[in-house]
């Protein structure tokens, strides 16, 4: 189930990455985890710009009250995994 990205692309420019959604960090969601291909070099498919580096990967799921979302930079899902739980303890992933 691939999450859609909301355009981030305007006639001033692409925004500079995406912000996170962290509201419930206590709470036992359990996270869909995809790697983000970039497209155009350094670009999301929604248009955001994220320049080079490591990967990225979109963690999101439904918490108690709305849906939480992380974007991170990591070498390989296994490492994305571990970001997303430093700041969601009791998350668990999706295969």
């Amino acid at each position: 189930m691939p999450q859609t990205l909301k355009n981030a692309s305007s006639r001033y420019g692409a925004d500079m990455g995406r912000p996170d959604h962290i509201s419930e960090p206590d709470a036992p969601i359990k996270f869909h985890l995809r790697y983000m291909p970039f497209v155009d070099g350094d670009y999301d498919k929604g248009g955001a710009y994220w320049g080079c580096g490591e990967p990225i990967f979109h963690a999101w799921g439904d918490g108690q009250e709305e849906e939480q979302e992380m974007f991170i930079r990591a070498s390989d899902r296994f490492h994305a995994r571990l970001e997303v739980r430093k700041q969601f303890t009791n998350a668990r992933f999706y295969r």
